[in-house]
């Protein structure tokens, strides 16, 4: 190692310690810096060595700024963990690259001293931990003093039962009127003072479909939240009050659900009421159902949001409850994502064969709950 060299690049102690740190474990680099300065000394004697330099910028003696910075943003923010990241100018990074590689490489990047550092300093004044994983992250814009918080997500697990055909899933985009996100969500929202709210559900059914039986899971995402942790006994009792929308089995989850309710793929049992000019005949249309592959291409009701492709569901049964006056209940057995009304009219011939096919006659589905989902639970 040319000591002259180094020492010539005018760098600070710290900055002068990084490009080695891989090198002499055990010391920061600071100490680092110093022990090769004492080296340089008692070769050429002393010199003056910058507090900062070129590179930081002094960066590492303005932690009482960002923090003061922090502080004007945490507006009572509930959080138990902390992790730090950094933002530093384009050029500083790769005039380090090309120091430390005239050096043998051997070094730490400027961000990795810095969130490591900043984030020990952070972890003491705050009295939380650092976490990879944390609830509440903190980056520091180094070029511009800037400092931006990101919270960590609040995911509450549920499973709903919906009793009412004028609600969707999802709140719309140039629609108002409830849904079932806004219901679970206005009353998060009340409780954690989270900016926004998001229902990630897993599947879901159409507006005038009721969602019976033991439910549907979902995951409601509670974004930027001010307070984490709720009751959620609260929070159930609070949406059941709608009377249309019932919430139970509720407990703290993470994205990781959000990602497994979405992926599953379940059976569902429906109860359809379905018209038309019904005879004796529909009991044997239903019976060639039985373990039926159909093929359905994307239904016209949704072509304009949904990919025009052709799927192949298998259909379990479709049995017959009852039948009285043009009006047939029926109990209907599907593979997850079959699209139930298009298997009784048949969409045109978009879905072959239909219910409908079948039996030589139009039959429409006046009404469909879903009463069971066959999942592990």
């Amino acid at each position: 190692m040319d000591l002259k060299e180094l020492f010539d690049l005018n760098l600070c102690l710290r900055c002068t310690g990084r490009i080695f740190a891989a090198v002499d474990t055990g010391l920061t680099n600071e100490e680092r810096g110093a022990r090769l300065y004492f080296a340089y000394k008692s070769i050429y004697g002393e010199r003056d060595v910058p507090e900062s330099c070129y590179l930081c910028n002094g960066v590492f003696k303005k932690f009482d700024e960002f923090f003061n910075i922090l502080m004007s943003k945490l507006n009572n923010y509930e959080f138990n963990s902390i992790l730090v990241g950094s933002t530093f100018d384009e050029n500083i990074i790769e005039m380090e690259k090309d120091i430390q590689s005239r050096f043998g490489s051997k070094g730490e990047s400027i961000k990795k001293e810095f969130n490591r550092e900043f984030g020990k300093y952070l972890s003491k004044r705050l009295g939380k931990p650092f976490s990879k994983d944390a609830d509440l992250t903190i980056e520091v814009d180094a070029l511009y003093e800037n400092v931006n918080i990101i919270v960590k997500p609040v995911y509450i697990y549920g499973v709903y039962i919906k009793k009412s055909r004028d609600i969707s899933q999802t709140r719309w985009i140039h629609k108002t009127g409830e849904s079932i996100e806004s219901i679970i969500g206005n009353e998060l929202r009340s409780m954690t003072g989270c900016e926004n709210y998001y229902l990630h559900g897993s599947g879901r059914e159409d507006v005038d479909v009721m969602m019976l039986g033991n439910g549907r899971e979902f995951v409601i995402e509670a974004a930027m939240p001010k307070r984490r942790y709720i009751d959620l006994y609260e929070l159930q009792l609070r949406v059941n009050a709608s009377g249309i929308l019932f919430i139970y089995n509720l407990s703290y989850s993470s994205k990781a659900t959000v990602r497994r309710i979405k992926s599953e793929l379940h059976e569902k049992l429906y109860i359809a009421e379905v018209t038309g000019d019904l005879n004796k005949d529909i009991k044997k249309a239903c019976s060639k159902f039985n373990n039926l592959i159909i093929e359905q291409r994307t239904p016209l009701r949704v072509i304009n949001h949904r990919s025009d492709l052709v799927r192949r569901k298998k259909i379990n049964y479709i049995n017959i409850i009852s039948i009285m006056n043009g009006r047939a209940l029926l109990k209907i057995c599907a593979e997850a994502g079959t699209y139930i009304k298009e298997l009784v009219n048949g969409d045109n011939g978009r879905t072959v064969p239909s219910l409908s096919s079948v039996y030589g006659s139009q039959l429409q589905v006046s009404s469909l709950d879903v009463v069971k989902i066959y999942r592990d639970d």
